[in-house]
């Protein structure tokens, strides 16, 4: 079963933590500093991408929401101009509005 994005980053946390402090040991097998270094550095680059992809998330709700209270606002409306137009105009001209209904 795969990890979750929050276990990756847990274990690549005790990974650099590991590395850290246990540099004697590791150094023959070039796995110091500089690579827990890199490795952290990648950690708060992913942090903040995944700081900024959580708040264009709610952003993305947000704009959602409105974008479905004003497509049911015009349907609403649409419906409204329609009734309007079938008591007001005669059926032969419906087409002009968009209407291919018969009654």
């Amino acid at each position: 079963m795969a990890k979750s994005f929050a276990q990756r980053l847990s274990d690549a946390r005790l990974m650099v933590a590991g590395i850290r402090s246990h540099k004697d040991e590791l150094a023959g097998v070039s796995l110091g500093e500089e690579k827990a270094a890199a490795m952290e550095a990648q950690l708060n680059k992913i942090r903040e991408l995944d700081t900024q992809q959580e708040k264009l998330k709610a952003e993305l709700k947000t704009c959602t929401a409105e974008l479905d209270k004003q497509a049911k606002e015009l349907d609403d409306a649409l419906k409204d101009a329609k009734k309007r137009v079938k008591l007001t105009i005669p059926q032969s001209l419906w087409q002009e509005f968009g209407m291919s209904d018969k009654k």
